[in-house]
């Protein structure tokens, strides 16, 4: 009888310690897709991600919903016209600290975050140019 229970409680244990393990990498993953989806993905979808919290969060009607999106839109093209004589301060600003960054790094971690860093760089200027054809229409 005591090898049985046992059993159970080791099989219950296993059973146990494998729904923490799941649910910490799976919450994991997904709070990595999110933040990804959100930051990493411009200052765009930073802004559809605002429009639709504010949505959701003040239960705005479709014509609301509509208006915040378009302040949002507009605002954001305001932003871009008022960061543009300090683009070149930002920059400098961001290149050194991926220079920083990159001296924390050992060796075989600099080819993914160049990679990862080639990437944020891409999504952030397509980003751009896609709200720059945006305010021309």
């Amino acid at each position: 009888m005591m090898r049985k229970l046992k059993s159970i409680f080791i099989v219950g244990l296993i059973f146990f310690s494998g729904v923490i393990v799941g649910g910490a990498l799976s919450s994991s993953a997904t709070l990595r897709d999110v933040t990804t989806k959100a930051f990493g993905s411009g200052p765009g979808t930073v802004r559809k991600l605002l429009v639709q919290h504010a949505k959701d969060g003040l239960q705005l009607d479709e014509d609301q919903h509509q208006l915040f999106a378009q302040i949002l839109t507009e605002t954001g093209g305001e932003l871009d016209a008022a960061t543009k004589s300090v683009q070149p301060q930002i920059a400098a600003v961001l290149d050194r600290t991926e220079l920083r960054l990159r001296q924390v790094l050992r060796p075989e971690q600099v080819g993914r975050f160049d990679g990862w860093m080639k990437t944020a760089r891409e999504r952030w200027a397509r980003s751009a140019s896609e709200g720059a054809v945006a305010k021309q229409r």
